[in-house]
């Protein structure tokens, strides 16, 4: 299930990049993950019928597949393979790119995507792109 979380995160990560990106639209990369569209929006959410095929073995290759082809994507397109983002929150530099390895440690607004460091995501209650309400735990 570890596994499954990473990859799940890491399809959020794309959704920043795709929703910006003509080509990932026209192609309809989201669409990949057909019966699982809750992956694009939450990690965290998972439905009976995706921890029975996770449990069965059947999900893991399934999102391998889609994050592969997605990965594909990022690295290939000229629009993808450029974007990088600001943290608007520390606004210190270098701009982050969300699918290397060392910046894993990120967080993105479930409203607009925006892409934050963890820790300045955990210090603010607002998306400093949006303007969207964070909602915390203990709300």
């Amino acid at each position: 299930m570890e596994r499954i979380r990473a990859l799940r995160e890491e399809v959020i990560l794309f959704k920043a990049y795709f929703i910006q990106c003509r080509k990932a639209m026209q192609e309809m990369l989201f669409l990949r993950l057909r019966t699982r569209q809750h992956f694009i929006d939450s990690s965290k959410l998972y439905t009976v019928q995706d921890l029975v095929d996770a449990n069965s073995g059947v999900l893991l290759p399934e999102l391998e597949t889609v994050v592969t082809e997605y990965r594909r994507h990022q690295r290939t397109c000229d629009d993808c393979s450029k974007r990088k983002f600001q943290c608007f929150v520390c606004n210190v530099p270098p701009l982050i790119d969300p699918l290397a390895e060392e910046t894993y440690n990120l967080a993105s607004c479930q409203q607009c995507h925006g892409v934050l460091h963890r820790p300045c995501y955990n210090k603010t209650t607002y998306c400093p792109y949006c303007n969207t309400n964070f909602v915390t735990p203990s709300q």
